[in-house]
């Protein structure tokens, strides 16, 4: 059951996207776009978040910047998307998980929870749930977890719904569950965090844990992925529903050419004669040159 308030809204109206990290392993796409906004069948990865967000009753979005971030302005140049305004806090220095999420804090309500979501994963769990299950108790943080991926060092008891451990930081629990990034927080976790520092959101959250009020939910419905490396990338355009034609409309196959079902190719793509390519991901906008033989490959604008 979703938890609402009288406007129809989930009672979370505002998101934080983290989009301000340097996505070193995604390179060299991360050279010519912030990872969070590298296409993802076909528009920026960030509306992925923020399309989910919506459908949730958020309707006003925060988003830290830091590489590329001129980047943002191309994307938002009004400062808004679907009639949501968009506030941007630019980190000349990267304040880290904690440092970020304090700087942003005159834009957060004093009496209102916020939800918080990595700006560079793809993600189809229900985010409802992960909100009612926040508003039902009100925690002083909801983390949503998830039993697989590879850094599952989370421990979690369902029975009370309470987080035990993180990273195995207070000796009492491995773990066996992996944070997907998004989670819930109350306005007073700002209060815990010091002003104009580079620090970690994780000591806040062992805090929590010793008081007994971080609380955790299991998201293993649907699909979850964080987009680190070229791979991944490919690999969730293959495993992720796309919400266009793999094909876009707008890209130019030339006749001769050959693009199997596995591969998206952008709006005003061109994939000139006699291409064969297999499980491709073409940008919008870029060329695949005549005669490319190509298997699992990105094609890319360069700067």
């Amino acid at each position: 059951m979703h938890i609402t308030d009288g406007s129809g809204t989930s009672g979370i109206s505002r998101a934080f996207i983290l989009g301000a990290g340097l996505g070193t392993r995604l390179r060299p796409l991360t050279d010519i776009l912030p990872k969070p906004l590298i296409p993802f069948f076909h528009e920026p990865l960030v509306l992925h978040a923020m399309r989910r967000c919506h459908e949730c009753g958020i309707r006003e979005f925060i988003i830290n910047t830091h590489h590329l971030a001129d980047a943002w302005d191309r994307v938002f140049p009004e400062r808004s998307w679907n009639g949501c305004p968009v506030h941007f806090s630019h980190e000349a220095v990267l304040l880290d998980s904690g440092g970020g999420v304090k700087k942003i804090e005159p834009w957060a309500a004093a009496d209102e929870p916020l939800l918080v979501m990595n700006g560079d994963t793809a993600a189809t769990f229900d985010l409802h749930r992960v909100i009612a299950a926040h508003m039902e108790r009100r925690p002083a943080v909801t983390l949503a977890l998830r039993t697989d991926g590879d850094k599952r060092n989370v421990g979690f008891d369902a029975s009370s719904g309470l987080v035990t451990d993180m990273r195995h930081a207070l000796g009492r629990d491995p773990g066996a569950c992996q944070f997907t990034g998004a989670y819930c927080m109350e306005p007073e976790v700002f209060g815990r965090i010091p002003t104009d520092e580079a620090v970690s959101i994780i000591p806040v959250f062992l805090d929590y844990i010793r008081e007994g009020r971080l609380h955790g939910i299991l998201a293993d419905d649907g699909l979850w992925m964080d987009m680190g490396t070229p791979e991944s990338y490919l690999q969730a355009h293959l495993d992720f529903p796309s919400p266009l034609p793999r094909i876009h409309p707008e890209a130019e196959i030339s006749s001769g050419s050959s693009v199997d079902a596995a591969c998206v190719v952008g709006p005003g793509a061109v994939v000139e004669e006699n291409c064969r390519l297999n499980g491709c991901i073409v940008w919008p906008g870029a060329r695949v040159p005549a005669g490319t033989r190509a298997e699992r490959r990105i094609f890319y604008l360069s700067r």
